[in-house]
């Protein structure tokens, strides 16, 4: 394998790794505040683990999605994060009911806030790090 073709493959398995940690945190985070509904000191172990099992089931597209020719869109934030957040509200409907009245009431508000929290998060410091490794990833497929 020539050196650019190694480095090529270890920023991929590097953005893959990121974006897997990255979305499934996002996704968790926003799980477990509304699981609890905002009262954070009642957070079980149990708790955690839901919100575990949310987190990496609702990243699981995307790092689906760094596997084919559309990783690119995975690149811009705004995409990226309604993915997230469409991938979380079936995630969270598929792994708990709802804590609210509605049976989706709680998936459809992580979805919404998983979006939310992920642009959000694009826009720090972290987040522009990530961009900058998705873009080089994006940049060497062309």
């Amino acid at each position: 394998m020539s050196v650019n073709l190694h480095r090529l493959v270890g920023k991929r398995h590097r953005f893959r790794l990121v974006l897997c940690g990255h979305k499934a945190a996002e996704a968790g985070a926003v799980c477990l505040v509304l699981m609890v509904q905002g009262h954070l000191a009642g957070v079980t172990l149990a708790h955690l683990l839901v919100a575990t099992k949310t987190g990496s089931l609702a990243m699981a597209p995307a790092i689906g999605v760094t596997f084919t020719r559309y990783a690119r869109h995975l690149a811009d934030k705004w995409t990226a994060s309604i993915f997230l957040g469409v991938s979380a509200f079936v995630a969270d409907a598929a792994v708990h009911g709802s804590h609210y009245s509605g049976e989706y009431t709680e998936a459809a508000l992580t979805g919404i806030a998983a979006t939310a929290f992920s642009i959000l998060i694009a826009h720090t410091p972290i987040g522009r790090r990530i961009d900058r490794l998705a873009e080089a990833v994006v940049m060497s497929n062309h």
